[in-house]
């Protein structure tokens, strides 16, 4: 079914996916299901594109490493600076966060700081809040020259924002990881433990999970009134998109306060 070319039945399958995902073997999603869901990136349908970028919360646990770690990280790479949907491009940022922990060592230090640090410098105001949050969500995986030499002059860089929720994403940031550089200054002996999980093989995501909430949930409003004031957008599939994503979002998972005020102004 997930190579059908009927896009109703592709948008729905992705709508419902958080249903039967639990019954399918990590075999059948890499071989059968995720290079059909993979086209969905490229979908020349915004809807699609963006429900594809939310289904990877569910695939991302079961994907192999090839899939994971390559396959996935070039498609999430394209969508962070080329797609034309601001609400896209955050949540692509927002999906990585969450799916960190599944990573390997290799691709987290190849990836998260660059991507995080692109999205920085996105001209959509929540996707560069999204970046900020996602050094923070993502700080255990840093070492302590990486933090000094190429995460906090990204995060300067962000206190003087147009955005002044963005400006206090970053202080708050800046504050934390300085904290860390801190303390293996005053204590050189921390330092083993601050950065035990920065070689750490990929594990469930936990802490980060709370964090990457607020956009999954928060942005379906903005995403799906953007997409439905495009031009040329077929107005039923935008519709079906906002459904997709209210039902795709766990009830538990909170919404920043920030969203709220991107929400308002859009």
């Amino acid at each position: 079914m997930f190579s059908s070319t009927d896009r109703a039945m592709r948008i729905r399958l992705l709508q419902q996916m958080e249903q039967f995902i639990q019954y399918l073997n990590e075999a059948a999603v890499n071989s059968q299901i995720f290079p059909h869901v993979v086209h969905g990136f490229t979908d020349t349908n915004p809807a699609i594109r963006e429900q594809t970028v939310k289904s990877m919360l569910l695939l991302a646990p079961k994907l192999n490493e090839t899939n994971l770690n390559q396959e996935l990280m070039r498609q999430f790479a394209r969508l962070q600076s080329r797609d034309d949907q601001g609400p896209i491009r955050c949540n692509t940022t927002v999906c990585l966060g969450k799916i960190a922990s599944y990573l390997n060592a290799g691709t987290r230090q190849r990836v998260l700081i660059s991507a995080f640090s692109r999205a920085t410098k996105d001209p959509f105001p929540a996707s560069r809040s999204a970046g900020v949050l996602g050094f923070a969500a993502t700080h255990n995986y840093y070492s302590v020259t990486e933090i000094a030499a190429r995460i906090l002059p990204t995060l300067c860089a962000v206190t003087v924002d147009p955005d002044k929720s963005v400006r206090d994403q970053a202080f708050k940031a800046i504050k934390s990881f300085l904290s860390k550089l801190e303390t293996v200054s005053e204590d050189p002996t921390k330092l083993a433990d601050i950065e035990k999980d920065v070689a750490s093989c990929a594990q469930p995501a936990g802490a980060s999970s709370s964090w990457a909430g607020w956009a999954v949930t928060g942005m379906s409003s903005i995403t799906s009134k953007l997409i439905r004031n495009a031009p040329g957008t077929d107005a039923a599939a935008a519709e079906v998109n906002m459904n997709v994503l209210v039902h795709l979002s766990p009830p538990s998972l909170k919404i920043d306060p920030c969203m709220h005020v991107y929400i308002s102004v859009a």
